[in-house]
This record gives C-alpha cells, sequence and structure tokens, in this order.
C-alpha cells in the first residue's frame, strides 16, 4: 500500500510541474527580414565631421534606377570604415533583375563623396554582404556650371542608355529656374517640380505631371526620365551637354537646345 500511494504522489507531481516545463519552451523565432551589409571606405584617407550625411541605397539597375531600399544616416564620430545595414522587402526583388548598392557623402548639403565602382548584390549569385569604396565628388566650377545649368531648355537626348523618342506634342526637356524651380515635359506631360544645385550636387524633389496618355514607348520614356530625376544626385556640364548622375552612374543626357 506505501509503495502504491508513493507511485500515485509521483504521478501527481509530474502532472502539476508538466505544464511549468511545457510553458518554458522557446516559441519558433520569426523569419528576419533579408539586408544587405557591408562597410564604407575611401579611396584616399579622409575625416568626416560630426554632421555629415551617409546616404546608402539599393537600386533595380533593369527598373530604370528604382530605388528598393534606402538609408540616411549620421557619421556621428565615426570614420571609414563605417559599418551599415539595408533592409529589403523581398516581394520587391525580381530574380531576373540586377541589383546594385550605392554609397554617398554630403555635408552641408553639398556632395563631397560618391561610390567610385557600384557594387552587385542580392541577385544572380551577387552577395549581401559588400565593401563600398567612396571617391571625392566631380568638382564643378560653381560660376560657369550654375550659370549653364539655369535658364537653358535642356533637350533630353538619351536616359538609361536609349536614344529620346521625338515625343508627343513636343520633346522631352527640362529647363531650371531660379529659386530652385523646375518646369519641364517627359516628351508626353508637363511636369514642374522643384531643384537644390551646389557645386556639381544636384537633387529634384518629386515632380507633379500632367495625366495625358501617350503610345506605349513615350510613356516608357516618361517613367524612366522621372525615376532618373528621382535618383540625381549629381551633374556634370561638358560643352552643351548636361548629364545627371547618381555617384558616377550615368542616368540621362540632355542637350542645350540651339546649341
Amino acid at each position: 500500500m506505501a509503495r502504491l500511494c508513493s507511485a500515485r504522489s509521483f504521478l501527481l507531481i509530474f502532472l502539476l510541474l508538466a505544464p511549468c516545463v511545457w510553458a518554458q519552451s522557446p516559441a519558433p523565432s520569426a523569419t528576419a527580414q533579408p539586408m544587405v551589409t557591408g562597410t564604407i571606405a575611401s579611396v584616399q584617407p579622409m575625416t568626416l565631421p560630426p554632421n555629415a550625411a551617409i546616404e546608402v541605397k539599393v537600386q533595380d539597375v533593369a527598373g530604370a534606377g528604382k530605388t528598393i531600399a534606402e538609408t540616411v544616416f549620421a557619421a556621428a564620430g565615426q570614420q571609414p570604415p563605417i559599418s551599415f545595414q539595408l533592409t529589403y522587402n523581398p516581394a520587391d526583388i525580381n530574380p531576373a533583375h540586377t541589383y546594385q548598392v550605392l554609397a554617398n557623402i554630403n555635408l552641408n548639403g553639398k556632395l563631397i563623396f560618391v561610390t567610385g565602382t557600384p557594387l552587385w548584390v542580392i541577385t544572380k549569385g551577387a552577395p549581401s554582404q559588400v565593401a563600398i569604396l567612396v571617391q571625392p565628388a566631380p568638382a564643378q566650377s560653381a560660376a560657369v556650371s550654375g550659370t549653364r545649368l539655369r535658364d537653358t531648355r535642356w533637350v533630353l537626348a538619351e536616359v538609361n542608355g536609349t536614344p529620346a523618342s521625338p515625343g508627343e506634342g513636343q520633346s522631352a526637356h527640362l529647363e531650371l529656374h531660379k529659386k530652385g524651380k523646375l518646369t519641364g515635359s517627359t516628351g508626353c506631360n508637363n511636369l514642374m517640380g522643384s531643384y537644390i544645385a551646389s557645386e556639381g550636387a544636384l537633387q529634384f524633389t518629386p515632380a507633379a505631371t500632367t495625366r495625358k496618355m501617350c503610345t506605349a514607348p513615350v510613356m516608357q520614356q516618361e517613367q524612366a526620365m522621372l525615376a532618373a530625376l528621382k535618383a540625381t544626385t549629381a551633374y556634370k556640364v561638358d560643352g552643351n551637354t548636361l548629364e545627371l548622375l547618381n555617384g558616377s552612374q550615368s542616368l540621362a543626357k540632355f542637350q542645350a537646345e540651339g546649341k
């Protein structure tokens, strides 16, 4: 009888404690969001002030430079090599497309360092961890380039390496006016917006457009041109040619009308 009671007591204790043991089992961890990670260094020695702004972005090369992910953070005392991590939504990734990662460094609105060579990431066997090298931004003469950039009708010559189409009604063009006002046309719709330019650095705000529908090739050009404006971080004027740049990558070229 004593053995029977002892066995029953042991079973009762086990049943009372068992739920507590099960409750302590760790829950399955959620799937981590994919990211691109790496470091940013310079091809030459540099010291960044704390307020330097570091921008890193992943772009879809096949998608007219569409930005998939982007982050901006202050140097805050960090010096190269500076680590970064950039999360992205896997639903935005097309395995058939090619993606690149770029880094730019700005100081008080002026572009001071740009990516020397964009690096492939994510698809087609490319890594998700990279070491980006930046180089000094192209020097520009503010007196010459600033005058040529503004108050000139710039007609689109090519975008993403593709020659511009004639457009419908008017050619695709830009005009950068004083006080940061932007007007122009995509070759289909009129556009307006604003811009900031400073010694080789150039940034456009998202442009508002009219809503006219045109033929498929002209609409494709419109989307490519608007994407190029959104991705622009710098510019270069060479003679009568205006080139929009993202780092060292050429996005679009324009010709001064009548020149």
